[in-house]
């Protein structure tokens, strides 16, 4: 195997456990921030994703500058 590929998969892996890290601590900060929205179920649930995939989209606006 060449370097580069090595050092792809070896980044890949720590791209991988970032993300899994990364994305754990923001359903429990959501969780958390949202607390007080008087939603339950799937009203909820879809105000929580909604909120994760807002915070990701800037997050990737904010690397793109």
């Amino acid at each position: 195997m060449g370097r580069t590929k090595e050092l792809l998969e070896q980044m890949n892996e720590v791209a991988s456990g970032v993300a899994d890290v990364t994305l754990e601590l923001m359903e429990d900060s959501v969780d958390w921030q949202i607390a007080e929205f008087e939603a339950s179920g799937d009203t909820y649930d879809a105000i929580h994703r909604e909120v994760i995939e807002m915070a990701v989209s800037k997050m990737y606006e904010e690397l793109k500058r």
